[in-house]
């Protein structure tokens, strides 16, 4: 049985896809479970720093992890970063 009893046509899982410029990481990209909570992490290496994290194309601000709640689509997390 797939897809959630009462409305069949949902999936049961969610991708949230991350990426990173040069200079950092993020979490890698997972299929969380919908109605779920998910948080990444976003790193700099050493000598830079977090410029920027965009989740779904909207500046969130250089934020050092971010949680998505009650997943029900999926989504995008990007960070980008400036050397020091």
């Amino acid at each position: 049985e797939e897809g959630c009893p009462l409305h069949p046509s949902l999936p049961d899982f969610y991708t949230v896809t991350t990426s990173a410029g040069e200079g950092g990481s993020v979490s890698e990209s997972e299929e969380v479970p919908r109605g779920s909570t998910a948080t990444f992490y976003i790193a700099a290496n050493e000598g830079y720093y977090i410029s920027d994290v965009y989740v779904d194309g909207t500046s969130v601000g250089p934020v050092t992890s971010y949680t998505f709640e009650d997943i029900d689509s999926d989504h995008t997390i990007m960070a980008s970063f400036g050397k020091e």
